[in-house]
C-alpha cells in the first residue's frame, strides 16, 4: 500500500536534515583538524628557527670562499661605500654576478648599523654584531627550507603521515644541513627557493592525464572534482608564488633553470590547453617582473645598465675561465655529490630513487591496486625522481663540479627518502614493537642510533673544527685592533678609523679566510695573494698562465725577495716607538726595501700563513723583527696541500716582547 504523501515528504525532510546533520559534523571535524594541524605548523617552524639560529651561532669553520666574497663583500661595499675596505673580486667588477643576494645583506648592514647606534654598542660589540647578523637572517631562510621541505613531503605522502614527518626528521638530522644550509651562499638561498616554490606548484596538471578527466569545449580539465571559482583563484595565487620564487632562484643560480625545465615539461605534455596557456602566461609574466627587478639592482650596484647572466655565459663559457677552478671527473656527482650531501641518508634515498622510477606505471596497470590519491603522490615522486637524475647528469657535462651545485636537489632526495626510512624503521620503533622485541628489531634500532651518532659527529666536526683557524685568526687579528689600536667610539654608519693603522698580510692560497665582513674595523689595511683567472688571453697565454698565489708557492723565498724586498731588521738599539707605532709596543725597525715603490707588497705588523709554509718563513724571516705570536688550530688534514697544518700569525715585535702561543 503506498504510503501517503504527507508521510513521503516527512521523511524526505528528515532525510535532508539527517544529511546536513553529517555534513555539519563532518565539517567541524574537519575544521577542528585544520585547526590542530594549522598550530603544529606553527610550532614547527618555531622550533625550525630556533633550531636553525643556534646552527648558525654554532658554526665556527670556513666551507667555500663564495659565502663571503660573493655575498657578504658586496654587500659590505654597498652599505658602507667603495672605500670601506670589502675585496671585490673579478666577478663583480666584470659584471657576472647579480646583485639581487648581496643586497639583502645590505639591508641586515644598514639595521645593525642603526641597532647599533641606537643602543651606543662599543666598537666590539658593534663588531660581533655585524658578523652575527647575517648569520641569523641566513638561518630564518634555512629553517623555511626544512618547513617547506616537510610541507612538499605532506602534499606527495599526506598530512600528518609518517613519511612526511620522516622527510622533516631527516632534513633536521642532516649533516650537510647542519654544515651548509645556515652559511650565505647564493645556494643555501636558492635550495630554500626552490623548495618552496616546488611546494606550491601544481602538480595535479603533470600528475593527471587528459585522458583521465577529460577535456571541456573551453579546452579545461572535466571531472567531478574541478575546482570552484574560489578555488582557481587560489590555485592561480599558488602557481604565480611557485613561478616568482622559482625566477628568482633562477637569477641567483642560472643553472636552477634546469630544475623547473624538468618540472614544466612534465606539466605542459600532461596539461590541458587552458593550463599550458594559463602556464606560459604566468611563467612569463613572474619572469618579466624578477627579471626587471633584477636589472634594477644590478643598475643600483653596477652603476650601469648590464645584464650579469649573459655575461656569466660569456666568461665561463665562450672563455671556459670556470676550468680555471679545477676540473673534475664525469661521475663526480654520482661518487662524491650525493655521499656528501647524502652521507648516511644515501642507501634509503637510492632505494626511493629506484621505487620512485619503477612505480610509475601506466594508468590502466595502477588503477586496480591504487586509488587516484595514491596514483597522484606516484607520479609527484616520479617526477622528483626524474629531476634529481637529469639536472646532476647535465651538470656533469661542465668540467668543473662542486657538491653545492646539486644542493637544491637534496630537499628532493629527503622526500624520496623518506618512505623506504620509514618503512625499515618504522616497525622496530613503533610501541607494538616495545611490548614484542625481536632481535631484527634491536639491531634496527642500534643501527638507528649508529646512524644519528654519526651524523652528529660529522655535524660538529666539519662546524667546529675543521678549518676552524681561518676564522679564529680573524678574531684574533680583530681583537688586537680594539686592544692596541681602536680609540675612537663608533659613528653612524661604520666603526671610525683608529688614531693608528693596524697593517695585515696573508701569505696564504687566496681567499682562504674571509675579509672585511669578518675583519670589521677600517682600520685593519691588510693585503692577500690574489688568483684572478686569465681575462682576454688566447689559448697559448692562458696555457702558461699562473696567477699570484701559484708563483709564491711555486718559489716562496723568490716572490718574497721580488715582490716584497728584504724583511724588516731589528736596529741595534730598541725602545723607540715605531714611525708607524706598530702594535704600540715603542719597538723601531729598520725601513723595508719595497717602501714606496708602486705595485709592491709592504712588510706587514701581521703576517699570516698555513703552517706548511712554516719552515720556508723560519729561514727569510730569521733575523728579522718577526716572532710567532699566535697559533691556532686549522685542520687534521686538507686536500689541499697548501692549507696544511695550523694558522700561523707572526708579529714585529722585540725580542724581549716577543710572544708565543696556541689558540
Amino acid at each position: 500500500m503506498p504510503s501517503p504523501p504527507e508521510s513521503q515528504a516527512a521523511t524526505k525532510v528528515d532525510s535532508q536534515a539527517a544529511l546536513l546533520h553529517d555534513s555539519y559534523n563532518s565539517a567541524r571535524q574537519q575544521s577542528s583538524k585544520d585547526a590542530v594541524h594549522t598550530a603544529t605548523s606553527r610550532d614547527v617552524l618555531l622550533f625550525l628557527v630556533a633550531f636553525r639560529i643556534l646552527n648558525a651561532l654554532c658554526i665556527r669553520t670556513s666551507f667555500q670562499p663564495d659565502e663571503y666574497f660573493q655575498s657578504l663583500e658586496p654587500a659590505w661595499q654597498m652599505a658602507f661605500g667603495r672605500h670601506s675596505g670589502a675585496w671585490i673580486t673579478w666577478e663583480w667588477k666584470h659584471h657576472l654576478r647579480s646583485a639581487i643576494h648581496p643586497l639583502i645583506f645590505t639591508a641586515v648592514y644598514f639595521i645593525a648599523s642603526g641597532l647599533s647606534q641606537l643602543l651606543h654598542l662599543s666598537p666590539a660589540y658593534q663588531a660581533e654584531l655585524f658578523i652575527t647578523a647575517p648569520k641569523v637572517v641566513q638561518a630564518v631562510f634555512a629553517a623555511f627550507g626544512d618547513y617547506y621541505t616537510w610541507k612538499l613531503a605532506e602534499r606527495v605522502y599526506g598530512h600528518s603521515s609518517n613519511q612526511a614527518w620522516a622527510a622533516l626528521a631527516l632534513t633536521v638530522c642532516s649533516p650537510w644541513q647542519w654544515f651548509c644550509s645556515t652559511r650565505t651562499l647564493s645556494n643555501s638561498l636558492e635550495t630554500t627557493l626552490t623548495v618552496t616554490a616546488l611546494c606550491s606548484w601544481p602538480w595535479r596538471w603533470s600528475t593527471n592525464t587528459v585522458a583521465e578527466n577529460g577535456e571541456d569545449d573551453a579546452g579545461g580539465r572535466t571531472s567531478k572534482d574541478k575546482v570552484h571559482e574560489r578555488g582557481e583563484v587560489e590555485g592561480l595565487t599558488q602557481l604565480r608564488r611557485s613561478l616568482l620564487l622559482a625566477a628568482l632562484a633562477c637569477v641567483l643560480r642560472p643553472t636552477n633553470l634546469l630544475i623547473w625545465l624538468c618540472v614544466a615539461v612534465s606539466s605542459l605534455v600532461r596539461a590541458t590547453n587552458k593550463e599550458r596557456t594559463v602556464l606560459v602566461r604566468e611563467a612569463a609574466f613572474c619572469g618579466s617582473c624578477i627579471l626587471a627587478i633584477s636589472i634594477l639592482s644590478d643598475r643600483f650596484y653596477y652603476q650601469t645598465w648590464t645584464f650579469p647572466p649573459l655575461r656569466f655565459l660569456h666568461f665561463n663559457i665562450a672563455q671556459s675561465l670556470a676550468v680555471f677552478y679545477g676540473k673534475n671527473d664525469w661521475h663526480y656527482y654520482l661518487s662524491q655529490g650525493y655521499p656528501l650531501l647524502l652521507t648516511t641518508f644515501l642507501p634509503f634515498a637510492l632505494i626511493g630513487l629506484y621505487r620512485a622510477l619503477v612505480s610509475s606505471i601506466s594508468p590502466s596497470q595502477s588503477y586496480p591496486r591504487h586509488n587516484a590519491k595514491e596514483l597522484k603522490a606516484m607520479r609527484i615522486r616520479h617526477e622528483l625522481a626524474t629531476t634529481a637524475l637529469i639536472v646532476p647528469a647535465v651538470l656533469s657535462l661542465i668540467s668543473h663540479k662542486e657538491v653545492r651545485f646539486i644542493y637544491p636537489l637534496l630537499p628532493i632526495l629527503h622526500i624520496l627518502a623518506a618512505q623506504p626510512f620509514t618503512s625499515f624503521f618504522l616497525p622496530a620503533v613503533s610501541p607494538a614493537s616495545a611490548v614484542h622485541t625481536t632481535t631484527v628489531s634491536r639491531l634496527k634500532k642500534s643501527l638507528l642510533a649508529i646512524i644519528l651518532a654519526l651524523n652528529v659527529f660529522i655535524g660538529l666536526y666539519t662546524t667546529t673544527v675543521h678549518q676552524s683557524g681561518v676564522l679564529s685568526v680573524l678574531d684574533y687579528l680583530r681583537h688586537e685592533h680594539e686592544h692596541h689600536y681602536l680609540t675612537q667610539p663608533p659613528a653612524f654608519t661604520h666603526i671610525t678609523a683608529a688614531d693608528t693603522t693596524m697593517t695585515v698580510g696573508f701569505l696564504m692560497p687566496c681567499h682562504s679566510t674571509p675579509w672585511r665582513s669578518h675583519l670589521v674595523h677600517p682600520g685593519i689595511t691588510a693585503w692577500a695573494l690574489g688568483c684572478e683567472p686569465p681575462i682576454d688571453m688566447n689559448a697559448t697565454k692562458r696555457a702558461t698562465y699562473i696567477d699570484e698565489a701559484d708563483r709564491f708557492y711555486a718559489n716562496p723565498t723568490g716572490f718574497m725577495r721580488q715582490e716584497m724586498g728584504p724583511p724588516p731588521r731589528l736596529r741595534s738599539s730598541l725602545g723607540f716607538r715605531l714611525p708607524r707605532q706598530g702594535l704600540g709596543r715603542g719597538i723601531e725597525i729598520e725601513d723595508d726595501g719595497t717602501k714606496g715603490k708602486v705595485g709592491k707588497k709592504q712588510w706587514p705588523e701581521y703576517l699570516i700563513f698555513f703552517q706548511q709554509a712554516e719552515e720556508t718563513m723560519r729561514l727569510v724571516l730569521r733575523g728579522s723583527g718577526y716572532r710567532e705570536c699566535w697559533r691556532g688550530f686549522n685542520s687534521h688534514w686538507h686536500d689541499d696541500w697548501r692549507r696544511k697544518g695550523d694558522v700561523i700569525v707572526w708579529c714585529l715585535t722585540t725580542r724581549s716582547g716577543s710572544r708565543a702561543g696556541k689558540a
